[in-house]
């Protein structure tokens, strides 16, 4: 409809018009001051891994608020100017909009592929331990050679095919050595195929990749927006026209919004309606489409149908309340929860540099919830049923691979101290004198190396059971080992060289998608090590403690408040 025809009572100049217009610049004033401030504390929050933000894509969420607020400043102005310059009424309009919607669209594809990598790659990584000892005491490995590769993660893709899984799980390979114990279940089969599916996707889901589809969108809407231009001349630059009309001017970029609130975002919606993910970003994203469908229907029937109501009240305001809605969905309250979530990780933190006794100002009600708090984190670590949950947990946080690479790590402590134990438990004549493991007690198996182990095991009562993945597997062996007293020295056995080396190139290489985001400083000594061979049973030790401490600070924090 034209806006032509202004209700006299309404006019510029009037005193209705005076208040309008007062009230919209004190809203549009502070609602400026709010973007920008939120916005600005969101990066710089965002830069604390321990705050959750950087799981969200902090450009992403950027792009989609820089788009909310042309938009809204669009609405704001519209609803205190009666008649303003139609062809920057526009172009606000159109790239405002088309920024938030694309840059929602890359928020939601990105969750919808990252986090079935991090289940896929969760439910094809588990692994008994305990096995690997109940079948070396019976026979079933006769040489070191039959000690095969490790394939995890990234490796699980590149080096085994589904054919040839499908060939393994046929009958051909029948080391029961497998990294991920793949059965020829339907399920598992199923599985892989999709963490395959969903691995070759992961180099779209980038961040470059989806700015880059956002650069194009708003490149060709851009494009879209000149070809109005030139060709409506109440959309001209030149002369200027104040007057314009909302339906031929606004109609394309209305109908890509249309066809996103109600086709594309319902599908990618659906697709990851069941990925409950700890950062609140399903929530945020339903949100953000329900309201932009209620705003849009609400202002076309306002611009459309409410013509008296227009001239009172422009329809287009309410796009302002779609803006300020997604930038309160997606930034405000993603910063509280992180700031309040920041607060608690670093009083858990504090006990790990405050002595525990002897500190006569600290008060003792502080010291012991923290004490209890890390105390609570290992033995829920050694609890099968709770680490269970807490392993699915962390995949709602998407730090699979830090779970992985401790069931990793205790997979590693087993198989070594499995090797190195006196053949003498294996029926065998001791061909090494490294060691001799002592029987230690039952209730040490952790249950972060089997999650599902069964607790009525009939192994031999001379197998060892794995200790808790907090004591190293240097301690290890010298608590079961009270006779020698082996050193940091000691060597892993050659049999799983390669084992260490799928390790670092699946959790410590800096390319690598399942990369457990380790201090430079660390990765960089592991790399040495690596390079000049130096495999000791200290290798991954302090990797080890990083992790423990990400798992603690970040994400069993989140867990304890869920």
């Amino acid at each position: 409809m034209a806006e032509d025809t202004i209700l006299q009572d309404w006019v510029a100049g009037t005193t209705n018009y005076r208040i309008r217009a007062s009230i919209v610049t004190g809203v549009s004033v502070v609602y400026t001051i709010f973007v920008i401030v939120t916005l600005a504390m969101f990066i710089i929050v965002a830069r604390n891994k321990r705050s959750g933000l950087e799981k969200r894509s902090v450009k992403l969420v950027f792009i989609q608020a820089l788009g909310c607020y042309l938009a809204g400043v669009d609405g704001l102005v519209t609803a205190a100017l009666n008649n303003w310059a139609c062809f920057v009424r526009l172009w606000l309009f159109n790239v405002g909009f088309m920024l938030s919607l694309s840059a929602m669209f890359a928020r939601a594809f990105h969750l919808m592929v990252v986090y079935k990598v991090h289940e896929l790659t969760s439910k094809l990584s588990a692994r008994d331990p305990m096995q690997i000892i109940n079948e070396m005491d019976a026979g079933v490995t006769q040489s070191a050679h039959m000690l095969p590769k490790i394939v995890v993660h990234s490796s699980l893709i590149g080096h085994l095919g589904v054919e040839s899984m499908e060939k393994q799980n046929g009958g051909s390979l029948r080391s029961k050595f497998s990294r991920t114990k793949l059965t020829s279940t339907e399920e598992q089969i199923r599985n892989m195929q999709q963490l395959k599916k969903y691995r070759r996707l992961l180099p779209y889901a980038t961040d470059r990749m989806l700015i880059t589809f956002i650069l194009i969108s708003l490149a060709l809407t851009m494009v879209l927006s000149l070809v109005i231009n030139i060709t409506n001349k109440q959309f001209a630059v030149r002369p200027v026209q104040s007057v314009c009309n909302f339906f031929w001017g606004f109609l394309p970029v209305t109908a890509i919004i249309i066809v996103y609130f109600f086709i594309v975002f319902p599908l990618i919606l659906w697709r990851v309606w069941g990925n409950r993910d700890a950062y609140g970003i399903r929530h945020d994203l339903i949100i953000c489409d329900t309201v932009g469908i209620a705003v849009l229907i609400v202002t076309l029937v306002w611009v459309n149908v409410l013509h008296e109501t227009q001239q009172i009240w422009p329809g287009l305001s309410y796009v302002w309340i779609y803006a300020f809605f997604l930038h309160i969905s997606s930034v405000f309250v993603p910063l509280l929860n992180a700031i309040k979530h920041n607060k608690s990780a670093l009083e858990g933190n504090d006990q790990l540099r405050r002595p525990s006794i002897g500190d006569a100002s600290m008060a003792p009600r502080v010291v012991l919830p923290l004490s209890n708090r890390r105390a609570n984190f290992n033995r829920m670590l050694d609890d099968p049923i709770e680490y269970s949950k807490f392993r699915t947990f962390a995949v709602s946080c998407f730090s699979s691979e830090l779970t992985a690479f401790i069931e990793e790590y205790q997979v590693l402590k087993t198989e070594t101290i499995a090797v190195l134990r006196p053949n003498s438990m294996r029926g065998r004549p001791s061909a090494s004198t490294m060691c001799t493991i002592a029987n230690p007690e039952p209730t040490k198996l952790s249950a972060i190396v089997s999650p599902h182990a069964n607790s009525n095991s009939k192994a031999d009562s001379n197998a060892y059971a794995p200790t808790s993945v907090t004591t190293s597997i240097l301690n290890t062996l010298t608590t079961n080992n009270p006779n020698t007293k082996p050193t940091h020295t000691v060597s892993f056995p050659s049999q799983l060289f390669d084992k260490l080396k799928a390790i670092y190139w699946d959790y410590i290489d800096p390319n690598s998608y399942t990369s457990v985001n380790a201090s430079p400083m660390v990765v960089r000594r592991i790399a040495e090590q690596m390079n000049t061979k130096d495999y000791n049973v200290t290798l991954f030790d302090e990797l080890k403690d990083e992790v423990l401490f990400m798992l603690y600070s970040d994400v069993y924090t989140r867990y304890i408040r869920k």
